[in-house]
């Protein structure tokens, strides 16, 4: 038996542990977060997730005004966890297949306020549309 198969084993070994290290902190950063409920400046629905030290958009609605002068109203979830910093400060960019999602805000206590941004195309090539900086406001659920 060569050591050659025997480093690669120990490699994905390794790794897996890696792994699973890493989904159990998240798993407990999940299991105690809180869902904050509010509005949009478009007066528009956002739901988010709120742990110790991550944030996790759920879901939320933007009205996006598109170069040819329609309108384009989206329904925005399936983000990935964005690291809160020790100040309550977040900032991400999350890109999708045809649209591009940016959060930035701060989580003070029971309440998380920023902007959000969202740009999209109608179809690949097609229009471009864009809702601009708008502004939201969430509090924890009782």
């Amino acid at each position: 038996m060569s050591s050659r198969p025997f480093s690669r084993q120990l490699a994905v070994a390794l790794l897996a542990c890696g792994a699973l290290s890493v989904s159990a902190a998240a798993l407990a950063d999940a299991a105690a977060a809180r869902t904050y409920k509010g509005k949009t400046a478009q007066k528009r629905s956002i739901k988010v997730a709120v742990g110790k030290s991550k944030l996790k958009m759920l879901r939320f609605q933007a009205s996006l005004r598109c170069r040819d002068g329609s309108i384009l109203v989206v329904t925005e979830s399936g983000f990935l966890p964005t690291r809160i910093r020790g100040n309550g400060r977040f900032h991400d960019v999350q890109v999708g297949s045809t649209d591009e999602v940016f959060i930035r805000g701060k989580r003070q206590g029971k309440v998380v306020r920023g902007t959000v941004r969202v740009k999209d195309r109608l179809s690949k090539g097609g229009t471009r549309c864009d809702s601009k900086w708008v502004k939201f406001s969430a509090r924890a659920g009782r």
